[in-house]
């Protein structure tokens, strides 16, 4: 399906400039009568669709829905999204509570209405299928509903048949330096989220702030995480950048063939306060579309040039079915959560790296892959359940400087 993106609405601070969010604020600020909100839940509002926003301000109005509001804000879910989307497990997180709503439990609230009282048909989505079982390694594509779906062990295990799918589509480059070679198969949707329940309980969170597309969204991952529309070519070093939220990455234009994909590269600076500060809601910080890294650059390997904030990047596919380009639909939510994971602030306790090896033990799979180590300048092989082992450790050192 052909797309593009209105230009009012590119760039990452698109939403924050919307006069129809910026009043609907105000008119949400105004009800709660200068009572202050951590940033955190803020930063949700500042990102989720207008009808969330139109619908919070209804039930305000109603009897006891301005004190319901308030402590919903204060028990905001921004943290435990950001943790998962991001790979971190927190104390939270650990326990196995059931999901609630990204304000609060949506059982013991009246705003539990917001996810419900604007349903769109993108919502009514079929029941997610039980994820089916391989016995080996994948010999040849398997075809499972959509282009691109291969099935999934009972384990769960990361499919390195789809991380090479996913580097031949992109020639082996790269997707926004073009550098060769030494490059990650990298998710967009993270392969944390690979166990149905993890999804399901990741995607309630979502719901009741965007409840126009989260219906697309679960789609897309009906089969679990392991698809190439899932998947995107990385440098190792860009790959963590992005696992951190450094940088996102805006699709702006398809091509109606599905050969050819548009999308934005947009440094994001990281607001330095902690996500528990209280501010006013109208109080807009800024998402700038001109980010620079301090002491950080990256560079065309094709001609040299420094890629900016704005960067067009185009993808192309010479087969959208057997190489189908990167889902829309899930780009979309990356760039959403990236921008998230900027606005919301420093943690406010410290966040656990949770390993994906965590999860269950995935060894013994036979699921091997060759990548190239940027701190020993070699090569070495490993499963590829452990390419993205102590992700955030490893940048640690250097992400933590990088003043915006």
């Amino acid at each position: 399906m052909e797309r593009k993106v209105d230009d009012d609405k590119i760039g990452p601070g698109a939403e924050l400039r919307d006069p129809v969010r910026l009043e609907l604020l105000k008119e949400i600020h105004k009800r709660l009568d200068g009572f202050q909100v951590p940033q955190k839940a803020q930063a949700s509002l500042l990102l989720c669709d207008i009808s969330a926003l139109e619908s919070l301000v209804r039930i305000m109005d109603e009897e006891l829905g301005v004190d319901a509001a308030k402590a919903l804000f204060l028990n905001s879910k921004v943290d435990e999204i950001v943790a998962e989307w991001c790979q971190k497990s927190s104390p939270s997180s650990r326990t196995g509570s059931p999901a609630r709503s990204v304000l609060g439990s949506p059982k013991s609230s009246p705003l539990s209405k917001v996810a419900l009282s604007n349903p769109s048909p993108e919502t009514q989505v079929p029941e997610e299928p039980e994820e089916t079982k391989i016995l080996s390694r994948p010999s040849k594509r398997k075809r499972v509903d959509s282009p691109g779906a291969i099935s999934l062990s009972s384990q769960a295990s990361r499919s390195s048949y789809v991380a090479k799918e996913c580097k031949n589509r992109d020639s082996q480059r790269c997707i926004i330096t073009k550098f060769a070679s030494a490059t990650d198969a990298a998710h967009i949707v993270p392969f944390s989220l690979y166990r149905k329940d993890r999804r399901a309980n990741f995607f309630e969170l979502l719901r009741v702030l965007w409840s126009e597309r989260v219906g697309q969204w679960k789609h897309h991952l009906d089969n679990g995480t392991e698809s190439i529309e899932n998947m995107l070519t990385f440098t190792p070093t860009l790959h963590r950048c992005h696992a951190a939220g450094l940088f996102g990455l805006q699709p702006v234009e398809a091509s109606g063939d599905g050969k050819s994909l548009k999308l934005k590269f947009y440094w994001l600076a990281q607001r330095e306060t902690p996500g528990n500060n209280v501010v006013d809601i109208p109080d807009i910080p800024t998402l700038a579309d001109d980010v620079e890294l301090a002491s950080t650059k990256i560079s065309s390997s094709e001609d040299g040039h420094i890629i900016n904030s704005g960067e067009v990047i185009e993808l192309t596919t010479s087969n959208p079915e057997t190489l189908p380009l990167p889902s829309w639909d899930l780009l979309e939510l990356q760039w959403i959560l990236q921008r998230l994971t900027a606005l919301k602030g420093a943690a406010d306790i410290p966040d656990v790296t949770r390993n994906e090896s965590d999860e269950e033990d995935l060894g013994g799979l036979g699921y091997d892959e060759e990548i190239f180590d940027e701190g020993s300048g070699e090569w070495r092989n490993q499963g590829a359940d452990v390419e993205e082992e102590n992700l955030h450790e490893r940048i640690n050192d250097w992400i933590h400087p990088q003043a915006v």
